[in-house]
């Protein structure tokens, strides 16, 4: 049984790495003619280069699926043809066990992938190119903390500054009890040190303030606020991302971007899965008469198919027309409802 697994995942291997380098390598080429203009420029080659590059962990993303789908048809259409899994099932290896390593080899595909977007998109700028998505420069930031709401201006996080802070504290029936202000605070090792402060306190209708200068308040006085920014969240890593969720969902501030991103995160290794299911059909239930011409046009049409749709559903995300979680579940939640209904087909 061991040997039998080995041998489905080596050839599914194979023809992944086949497919996904044919896919990734044609496209690089397309692209690398588009830049060619850049050459001419100063510092064009450096233009030219950085271009190329980092349109590869956007090609990849795109075409992973597009190749496991045509791995596993083609790998499973080559054991029909040659009625080696004839003679498997009559050994007594189930259908379970043919499936079994494919689908071990798309949890490491998954993981490959997830590193991929959140560290090699990143890190050759891929997230930024083509207009996928935008920076955001952070200009202030509020947190909620020990039952106050923090404001600040300009979090400078290389040098740990703050410009300008304010806090806001509530009494029980969620009045108002007082505003503190803070100018040029400065996080160190122990503590923050704060140029100066005034606390504006409500007291029997009456408005008390009171002044300091130079303090320093302890570490755990203020909320987290040198965090990365995610100028994407879907290219970032998951530590960075559910840490700024979190955040953000504590200090009731407004998280959908990110949780967004996250979905899109899942939603991508789950469509690995999904295509491999989409392959049995057309491959391991097809038995001798699968064709494999016409197995890699079904391959190639539903995997960028599959793309497409999931293009729209995210667009129409972005337009308000349609909730997150089905935007990004939904192109796997109806190819996987194909894969079940043409499986069942084929096997009545």
């Amino acid at each position: 049984m061991v040997i039998i697994k080995r041998y489905i995942a080596r050839e599914f291997i194979t023809y992944f790495l086949v497919c996904i380098l044919s896919l990734v390598i044609i496209a690089v080429l397309f692209s690398t003619l588009a830049e060619l203009q850049h050459l001419e420029k100063e510092n064009g080659f450096a233009i030219f280069l950085n271009n190329v590059l980092s349109g590869i962990p956007l090609l990849i993303e795109v075409v992973a699926p597009i190749s496991v789908l045509l791995a596993t048809v083609l790998a499973f259409i080559s054991l029909s043809k040659s009625s080696e899994i004839i003679a498997m099932m009559a050994a007594g290896v189930s259908l379970f066990h043919l499936i079994m390593p494919v689908l071990l080899c798309g949890i490491v595909i998954s993981f490959l992938l997830y590193l991929n977007q959140s560290y090699l998109a990143p890190y050759w700028g891929a997230d930024k190119r083509a207009g996928l998505v935008s920076a955001e420069i952070v200009t202030d930031v509020w947190r909620f903390h020990d039952k106050s709401l923090y404001y600040f201006t300009s979090p400078e996080k290389q040098n740990k500054s703050i410009e300008f802070g304010k806090a806001y504290t509530f009494k029980g029936d969620y009045t108002l009890d007082s505003v503190t202000l803070f100018n040029s605070l400065r996080r160190k090792q122990s503590n923050w040190q704060i140029e100066s402060q005034v606390q504006y306190q409500y007291k029997e209708d009456q408005l008390r303030n009171s002044k300091k200068d130079n303090t320093t308040r302890e570490l755990d006085t203020f909320p987290v606020v040198f965090t990365k920014n995610l100028a994407s969240p879907k290219y970032s890593n998951l530590s960075d991302l559910i840490g700024e969720l979190l955040i953000k969902t504590r200090g009731a501030v407004d998280y959908q971007k990110e949780l967004f991103g996250l979905y899109q995160k899942i939603s991508g290794s789950v469509a690995i899965f999904v295509m491999i299911l989409l392959a049995l059909p057309f491959s391991v239930y097809s038995g001798r008469s699968a064709n494999v011409r016409t197995g890699i046009v079904i391959s190639v049409v539903m995997g960028f198919v599959f793309w497409l749709v999931d293009q729209i559903l995210v667009s129409l995300n972005q337009t308000g027309d349609l909730p997150m979680g089905l935007s990004a579940f939904g192109a796997n939640i109806i190819f996987l409802g194909l894969a079940f209904t043409l499986i069942r087909l084929k096997r009545a």
